[in-house]
């Protein structure tokens, strides 16, 4: 058999480091390109992963990297911008580099590119510069010829090490009055397992070529619902409270100056348009309850969860 080999850009992050393990069993041979080697020292430990310290943004680094794959995925994506604007805007992380990444694989000739976005990513209509800048990337994507791509649309992702589920649960441990901000918004909360299973299965499938396939979990929910969720099965008793829309706002001018922005306006922005899937859209079946009490539980998380859902519906 030929050898097979698949580059990662964004593979030692939540989602990068399960599809390397994943995709570790099915190739030959498994290349993660990382700015800092280190954050991939436990996916080394596989003979058949080699973690390539790199700077993406360098195109003639890049398509030498790429020499050779047989596969490309590109995982990269930010939530917030930092200072270096050559690499730390959205511009930049979501357009320049997909760009470059076509760019390296026309170079190589590259047969099979998977492109990770997000739901309702759109370069007109965004309603936040991150969602713009995703959908002019997809553009980018469907516009490029000699390759046969797929692009990847989910909602919020979660599993182990997710920065959705954990970070509210250390923030409410924090906070026992909580204000949340846009609390109506929608979204399809959708297991990792079941995106890497996706994109996996993609690679091999001709009916995958040219599509961009939605990604959402069994159920749609509000935020409110997801932070109470988070608070039930953790055992924190923070009060929720939605903020209106002038408090959000604020909220979100306020919160990008403080270390880490966790929340900022653009954040604000993108809450605005529901992360949920189209009407008809196949769901992925693996269901909160199945997999966040591993990671945030408690032992008695069932019963109290159920207590609450029965005051609920009362």
């Amino acid at each position: 058999m030929s050898m097979r080999r698949v580059t990662l850009l964004g593979g030692s992050g939540f989602v990068g480091s399960q599809l390397t393990y994943r995709l570790a069993e099915e190739f030959d041979e498994v290349v993660v390109l990382t700015r800092r080697a280190q954050r991939v020292r436990s996916l080394r430990t596989m003979n058949n992963v080699e973690a390539v310290e790199l700077n993406v943004h360098d195109a003639d680094a890049l398509t030498a990297a790429l020499a050779g794959s047989t596969v490309v995925i590109n995982l990269v994506g930010i939530l917030n911008e930092s200072g270096n604007k050559d690499q730390g805007s959205f511009s930049s992380a979501h357009k320049g580099l997909t760009e470059k990444v076509l760019a390296a694989c026309a170079e190589n000739g590259v047969s099979r590119y998977l492109h990770m976005s997000a739901l309702h990513a759109d370069a007109e209509n965004g309603s936040s510069e991150y969602l713009r800048t995703k959908g002019g990337a997809e553009q980018q994507v469907r516009d490029s010829s000699g390759v046969s791509w797929t692009i990847f649309q989910p909602s919020i992702i979660f599993g182990e090490h997710d920065a959705f589920f954990n970070r509210f649960a250390g923030l409410l441990r924090s906070l026992p009055i909580f204000p949340l901000a846009v609390p109506d918004a929608k979204m399809a909360p959708v297991f990792v397992g079941d995106v890497c299973d996706v994109m996996i299965g993609s690679i091999n499938d001709p009916g995958a070529i040219g599509q961009a396939i939605e990604l959402c979990g069994p159920e749609d929910y509000t935020l409110r619902e997801l932070v109470q969720y988070t608070a039930d099965t953790a055992g924190i008793s923070s009060k929720i409270i939605g903020l209106p829309d002038w408090a959000a706002k604020l909220q979100a001018r306020v919160m990008e100056f403080v270390p880490g922005k966790p929340f900022t306006r653009d954040n604000y922005l993108s809450l605005q348009t529901d992360s949920i899937c189209t009407d008809g859209c196949p769901r992925q079946t693996t269901s909160l309850d199945a997999v966040v009490p591993r990671y945030i539980g408690t032992a008695d998380w069932a019963g109290r969860l159920q207590k609450r859902r029965t005051a609920a519906r009362r």
